[in-house]
């Protein structure tokens, strides 16, 4: 049996009430909602209410599911959405990177560590920086593997508009990082 068609006879099942096949779904699918809700939001605890907000839709939302598209695609739709939406709600957006200090000063080995940590910091708050499709369609391509065709499913969006939101997400990377590669920062 596929998984995809297991996860469609879970869905039937969850749709009639079957609140074992939803704890099935949720224990099959919960790490890949968990990491795309924690890309996207930063913080533990975000993700662990976007990821439970996910779920709820699911539920509440199982008897709507056509089948038009893959469980998954249908999956990562609701996802997107949340956390499209868990942005609205937020409203905050870092107003400007903080320059980090001396970051090629201490070579040795725990230097190189905090060094990493920094950078991965700076690149995470650059990532965050980015407008919020953008942003989506660079954490699905790059930290969720999907393919372009993936993406314009999942968001509802041409293929088209997949490269250019992901051309321009790159873009608008190298302008935020910019400033920090002038200092020999990045």
């Amino acid at each position: 049996m596929t998984a995809d068609k297991s996860d469609l006879e879970l869905l039937a099942r969850i749709a009639a009430g079957d609140q074992d096949a939803f704890a099935r779904l949720v224990r099959c699918h919960q790490g890949n909602v968990f990491n795309l809700a924690y890309r996207f939001s930063r913080g533990r605890p975000d993700a662990e209410d976007l990821t439970q907000e996910i779920f709820f839709k699911v539920w509440r939302h199982a008897r709507s599911f056509k089948g038009q598209a893959a469980f998954s695609t249908w999956l990562y739709r609701l996802a997107v959405n949340a956390c499209l939406n868990y942005r609205k709600k937020k409203k905050s957006r870092p107003e400007s990177l903080p320059l980090p200090g001396d970051l090629a000063a201490d070579t040795d080995a725990a230097g190189a560590e905090i060094i990493e940590r920094e950078r991965q910091r700076i690149l995470d708050q650059a990532v965050d920086a980015l407008p919020v499709r953008q942003k989506m369609v660079l954490i699905l391509a790059h930290f969720e593997s999907k393919s372009y065709e993936e993406i314009a499913a999942i968001m509802n969006i041409s293929i088209s508009a997949v490269e250019t939101l992901l051309f321009r997400a790159r873009q608008n990377l190298g302008k935020i990082l910019k400033p920090l590669k002038n200092k020999g920062a990045w």
